[in-house]
Parts: structure tokens; C-alpha cells; sequence
């Protein structure tokens, strides 16, 4: 969103939805919202309008959908949009080329109901042999027959045709009372491009280049017929295609995307048909294939999937299929059933996964800044320390030691240049690095067995007086894992040297602390800290 319309993330918190958009939008997109989206919880697609940073406009389609709190109240709409300004420019063109132009530096002629050209301005002999033998002489039968038609017809014909690397259409109109028809003949090469871009963007995926959802029903419709079955259907799923997003950006879940589709392309046959119909959403439509068939493209697919490797994410994908056998069964209720098997797989598929990909992403935050290593497992130690003498149970201290080592796990979303800048952040840089503890609850959050240290992390930098962030909150309302994190947290970053900062010593750092409990830090937790665990008196 901020690419397409060239704003930083800091000036898009200044604007508003109708600083973005042209008036005429405004009241068009309340009524959809107003009458589809908080009735129903999602809009159509539509088209619309934003306006770009340097005051030009970008056209898009968007499709929104209703969020809502915990208690089902809606509280605002997301949105998917799609740039379609280059489509827009096809069609343009299209209509523009399709118009005859006043001076037309293409061939006119006039013809007899015998076949005589009466009349030519085009001086191409090749073009000219390819109409007619020679001027005076009757035309080649194919296209006489089109003079014919429209004298009898009394109505005009037309008929493109490819002479050269160009494409040709020729518009026979009649004079009927004259006996003899105008031939005009407009070079569309161009215009045959740009419907052939078209039509190839209204049918195939952007990204991947794989078939899009349109085609592929089309394509369903098509070959839902006796003489093809059994038809197979195989639904394919992207494990954690969200989750490497959130940790390591768009760029990266593009590959995934991309890499599965290749494979797909390379273990599918010519006449089967492979499709993208969702984000991370995967169709194939094979004819006359049966379940062991099915099994055997299936078993080749994981192989090949097994086989990618991607430095900075885990290419893992959930498979699921079902047969129509014949008639009688219903293609939606064999799709259902397809997807239901790829669910069933992803439930056991999918956990291990995303397991893996939070140890990469901590290995990878690791190898960006040892620093981060080394602060992270401190910080454990410190959690875990006093937990112990706050007489939390084993669980719950097993529990709050991992939450201290992923604590800053969000910074994996962070530029590397900010991570390892020298010196103080400035306002913009700091408000970009605050962003990790959100960063950090999305990613941990999409994981079953870490959504409960997801919270942990969100909280890790509020404060007791309630001037943290990223949410505010104070006292007791910060879950108290949350609490002890963030004392661990400010202890080890003030006994350790910062490209920032020069490190203090314990007494320093104890006073430091001391100074800010009731303010920053638990108060109770503070004291705990400085008797229990560091051992020094309060």
C-alpha cells in the first residue's frame, strides 16, 4: 500500500481515509461499507480511487472485510487492493486503435460486385498481392466471397486477417445501389497485442503465472463431461505463508508462492490444469485421473516441494483430493471434500511447520545481530531466576523463560540498518523500532503452543504508570509475565554495552530500577528482583 501510492509509514499515520481518496469516493464507499460490509462482514469487488502522494491517481479494485472485537462488535474494516492502473492502460489503448482514424495511412479500396478493383491507395505489393492478383483483375476467391456477402446482405462484413508479422481487419461495406463495396483495411497488430495482454491478465495469476480462479471455473464447467471421468481434484494449501510474511516481508512469501507454483507447473501434465485461486490457495483439475493416479502426481509433488530449498523461510504445503467418478456426482460437494482432506492434513502438517519456522526466525535474528543472541538469552536466564523466587509453578517457568529468550523476536521485522545502527534512534527510526513487540505477537501468535507467550511479548514494553506501548495500558491490566520481562529486559540492556550507550555497573543499573518502580516497573516485582535475585538489600 505505501509502494503504490509512495508514502512512508509515518506519513500514512498522519493522513485519513479521505485525504487518500477523491471526494466522489467518499460517500460511495460509506453506502458499501454502510450496506455490504457491516451487513454482511465482506464487500465485492470493486473499483475505485487513491490518490497518490504527488497528486496523481492510481485505480484499483478492492475488496473489504468487517473486523470485529471479542465481543462481535464491529470496529473498522481491512481491505485487499490491487493496482490495475496498467490495465486500465491496455484498455485504453484497445478502444483507442479501434477507432478509424481520419487520415488512414492503411489500404482502401473499391470493389465491383464482379471482383474489379476499382479504386486502391495502398502501394505494399505484398499487401496488394495478398488482396488481389493485380489492379483491374478480380480479387483472390476468399475474399471476394466477403463482397458478395455484403451486397447481398446489404450490411457490413468483417474479417481479420494476418499478412506479415501484421494483423489486418478488413471491413467490407456495401454501396448497394452502385453495385460495389469500400474495403477498408485497419492494421490492428497493436490492438490484437494488448487484447491478448488482456485477456491473458483476466485469465492467469500476476504472481505465479499459473491460472487464476476465473479461468479455472471456466475450465471446471468445460470439463465436467462424461468423456472425462473420473476427474480428480487436488486442493493445495501454503503452511504458514502468513507467518513468514509477518517475519520476513512480502518479498519472501512471493517466493514461496512462486517456487510451489513452478513445481506444480513441472509434475502436472500439458492437459491438466493448475490454478491459483487464493492467497496461498492451490487448485488442480486433472481429467480422467483416477485416486491411484492421483496419489502417484501427489506423492511427486511433495518430493519436489521437499526437494526447494529458500534461505530465509521452510516451503512446507498441505494436499488434499477427491474424485468425481461419474454424473451423479456434485463437482461443489467433490470440491468440499478436497478441501476437507487438505484441512485434515494441515492440522498435523501445519503446527510442525510453523514450529520450525519460529527456530528459524530466531536463528536468523541471531545471525543479523549477535547482539540480539546474547541479550535474548539473559534475559531468559533473568525471567526464569524470578520466576523461581516468586514460586511460579514448573510449567509456568518453563513458560516464562521461552517468552524471555523470543521476547524480542519482532525485531526480525526490523531494517537491519536500524538493528545495528550506531548511535541514538530519532523519533521516526524509534517509532519504527516499536514496532517489534506487534511484530513479535503476530508471528508468535499464529503458532498454537506460543500464543500464550504472544501476549507476553505484545506486553513487554508497557508500563506500570501506563505510558508504554504499544497498547498503553497500566498496573495490573499488563499480564504479569509481561511485567517481569520488561524488569529482565531494562536490567540486561543497562548492564550491557549499547552502540547508544556505555553500560553501568550493578549498583547503577540497581539504582536505576530502584527509581523506577511504581513508575516503569511492578513495584512488588522490582523489590523481588533486588532482594531475591540479585541478593542486595532494598
Amino acid at each position: 500500500f505505501l509502494d503504490m501510492l509512495g508514502y512512508k509509514i509515518e506519513e500514512i499515520r498522519r493522513l485519513s481515509y479521505y485525504d487518500l481518496t477523491p471526494k466522489k469516493w467518499h460517500k460511495i464507499t460509506s453506502d458499501i461499507i454502510k450496506n455490504q460490509t457491516m451487513v454482511r462482514g465482506y464487500s465485492k469487488e470493486y473499483e475505485k480511487e487513491y490518490i497518490k502522494k504527488d497528486g496523481t491517481i492510481v485505480p484499483i479494485t478492492i475488496r473489504s472485510w468487517l473486523t470485529k472485537d471479542k465481543q462481535g462488535k464491529p470496529i473498522g474494516t481491512w481491505a485487499i487492493m490491487r493496482d490495475i492502473t496498467e490495465r486500465k492502460k491496455a484498455i485504453e489503448e484497445i478502444e483507442k486503435l479501434a477507432k478509424f482514424p481520419t487520415e488512414n495511412p492503411n489500404p482502401v479500396l473499391r470493389i465491383s460486385k464482379d471482383g474489379t478493383v476499382l479504386f486502391h491507395n495502398y502501394s505494399s505489393e505484398s499487401l496488394l498481392e495478398h488482396w488481389y492478383y493485380k489492379e483491374g483483375k478480380p480479387l483472390q476467391d476468399r475474399w471476394f466471397q466477403f463482397v458478395l456477402a455484403a451486397l447481398e446482405d446489404d450490411d457490413i462484413k468483417t474479417v481479420e486477417t494476418e499478412i506479415g508479422d501484421k494483423v489486418i481487419s478488413m471491413t467490407f461495406a456495401p454501396i448497394v445501389e452502385k453495385d460495389f463495396v469500400n474495403v477498408y483495411g485497419l492494421d490492428i497488430t497493436e490492438r490484437k497485442k494488448a487484447e491478448e495482454k488482456v485477456l491473458y491478465l483476466s485469465y492467469h495469476d500476476q504472481l505465479t503465472g499459473l491460472y487464476n480462479r476465473r479461468f479455472y471455473e471456466e475450465e471446471l464447467r468445460r470439463l465436467d463431461t462424461e468423456r472425462n471421468y473420473p476427474i480428480t481434484l487436488v486442493m493445495l494449501d501454503i503452511n504458514g505463508l502468513k507467518l513468514t510474511n509477518d517475519a520476513f516481508g512480502h518479498q519472501v512469501g512471493d517466493l514461496l508462492l512462486e517456487k510451489a507454483a513452478k513445481v506444480l507447473k513441472m509434475e502436472c501434465r500439458a492437459d491438466e490444469i493448475v490454478a491459483r485461486i487464493g492467497g496461498d490457495e492451490f487448485v488442480l483439475l486433472l481429467p480422467k485421473t483416477d485416486e491411484k493416479e492421483a496419489n502417484q502426481i501427489i506423492e511427486r509433488i511433495n518430493v519436489a516441494i521437499a526437494k526447494e530449498k529458500i534461505d530465509q523461510a521452510i516451503l512446507s504445503v498441505s494436499i488434499g483430493f477427491a474424485v468425481k467418478q461419474d454424473a451423479s456426482d456434485d463437482m461443489t460437494k467433490v470440491f468440499k471434500k478436497a478441501e476437507d482432506d487438505m484441512y485434515r492434513h494441515k492440522l498435523s502438517e501445519s503446527s510442525s511447520m510453523r514450529s520450525k519456522t519460529i527456530d528459524l526466525i530466531m536463528n536468523s535474528l541471531y545471525i543479523k545481530s549477535h547482539r540480539e543472541m546474547l541479550h535474548s538469552k539473559r534475559v531468559s536466564e533473568l525471567c526464569e531466576a524470578i520466576a523461581i523466587k516468586m514460586n511460579f509453578k514448573n510449567d509456568d517457568i518453563n513458560r516464562l523463560r521461552i517468552a524471555g529468550l523470543m521476547h524480542d523476536i519482532g525485531k526480525i521485522g526490523i531494517p537491519d540498518h536500524l538493528l545495528n545502527k550506531m548511535g541514538k534512534l530519532d523519533g521516526n527510526k524509534w517509532n519504527e523500532m516499536e514496532r517489534h513487540s506487534e511484530i513479535g505477537y503476530r508471528i508468535l501468535s499464529s503458532v498454537n503452543e506460543f500464543s500464550e507467550i504472544a501476549d507476553y511479548v505484545l506486553e513487554h514494553h508497557e508500563r506500570w504508570d501506563g505510558k508504554g506501548y504499544p497498547g498503553g495500558i497500566k498496573g495490573e491490566e499488563i499480564s504479569l509475565q509481561a511485567r517481569i520481562i520488561a524488569i529482565a529486559d531494562s536490567y540486561d540492556a543497562m548492564t550491557s554495552d549499547r552502540t547508544y550507550w556505555k553500560r553501568l555497573n550493578e549498583k547503577e543499573s540497581i539504582d536505576e530500577i530502584r527509581k523506577s518502580s511504581g513508575s516503569q516497573f511492578d513495584p512488588e516485582i522490582v523489590k523481588i528482583f533486588i532482594e531475591k535475585v540479585l541478593g542486595k538489600v532494598w
